[in-house]
C-alpha cells in the first residue's frame, strides 16, 4: 500500500477549506445554535437563582429581585438575553447561549441600555 504524501500546496489548500468552513459556521446566528432549555435544577441555574417564572424568585436569597425595581426585572429585558423582548425563550450568554425563559430571572440580570 502506497502512503499518500501531502505537499505544501495541498496542505495550504486544506487549510483554506477548513478556514472557510469555520467562517461559514460562524455566520449562523446564535439563536439557531442554542437548542436546549436551561432547567431550574441545574447547578449553574441554582447558583444564579434562575427561575422560569420571575415572580417565584426567593427574594430573601436574591434581594436584587425584591421591591419595585426588582419587580420589573425579567430575562427578556436583560442585556444578556439575545432574543426579542417578547420572545418566550431565547439564548442567554450566562448559560452559554442555551435557552432561558423570557419571563424568567437570574441574579446576573443587567438592564439593557
Amino acid at each position: 500500500m502506497k502512503e499518500k504524501v501531502i505537499d505544501r500546496r495541498g496542505f495550504l489548500k486544506m487549510g483554506v477549506k477548513a478556514g472557510g468552513g469555520v467562517l461559514a459556521l460562524s455566520a449562523i446566528p446564535i439563536h439557531l445554535m442554542a437548542q436546549d432549555k436551561v432547567t431550574e435544577d441545574e447547578a449553574l441555574a441554582q447558583a444564579m437563582g434562575y427561575v422560569l417564572d420571575a415572580t417565584t424568585t426567593d427574594t430573601k436569597k436574591f434581594p436584587k429581585r425584591a421591591g419595585d425595581a426588582g419587580a420589573s426585572q425579567f430575562c427578556d429585558n436583560c442585556a444578556l438575553f439575545s432574543g426579542e423582548a417578547d420572545a418566550e425563550f431565547a439564548p442567554c450568554s450566562i448559560f452559554q447561549n442555551r435557552l432561558v425563559a423570557g419571563k424568567g430571572w437570574c441574579n446576573a440580570w443587567v438592564a439593557k441600555t
